[in-house]
C-alpha cells in the first residue's frame, strides 16, 4: 500500500471501522463484493442506506486510491475503481501494523 505512512487505528470501532473511517470502510466493502466500482455504482449499491452526495463518495473513492487500496482507472467519462489487497490481507497488514506500534512503544516504557 502506497499510503502506508497513513495509519487510523480506533480500538472502539466494530469491523472495518477500527482502520476506515465509516464511509471508507464500507466502499471498500462494496469494492471487495462487487470486484470494481464507478460513483454511480457505489451510489446505487448504497441507496436505502445513507444519503450520500455524488461528491462525497467521489472524493472517498479517490482517497481511497491515493491510500493505495483501490487502483482508479479512466473508462470514458469516468473512472473505475479496483480493489489492489484483498480484504485478508488489508487486515492482516493492519493488525501487524497495530502490534508493531505496541511493541515499539512497549520497548520504549521499558
Amino acid at each position: 500500500m502506497s499510503g502506508a505512512n497513513q495509519f487510523y487505528f480506533d480500538p472502539y470501532a466494530r469491523d472495518l471501522e477500527v482502520f476506515l473511517g465509516p464511509t471508507e470502510a464500507r466502499l471498500m466493502e462494496l469494492a471487495w463484493e462487487r470486484g470494481e466500482l464507478t460513483v454511480k455504482k457505489a451510489l446505487f449499491y448504497l441507496q436505502g442506506e445513507t444519503d450520500r452526495a455524488y461528491t462525497t463518495v467521489m472524493t472517498v473513492l479517490n482517497r481511497l486510491a491515493e491510500k493505495g487500496l483501490l487502483r482508479r482507472r479512466k473508462s470514458g467519462r469516468s473512472f473505475i475503481y479496483t480493489p489492489t489487497i484483498d480484504r485478508a490481507a488489508f487486515l492482516q497488514k493492519r493488525v501487524e501494523g497495530v502490534l508493531a506500534c505496541l511493541r515499539s512503544n512497549f520497548k520504549k516504557l521499558l
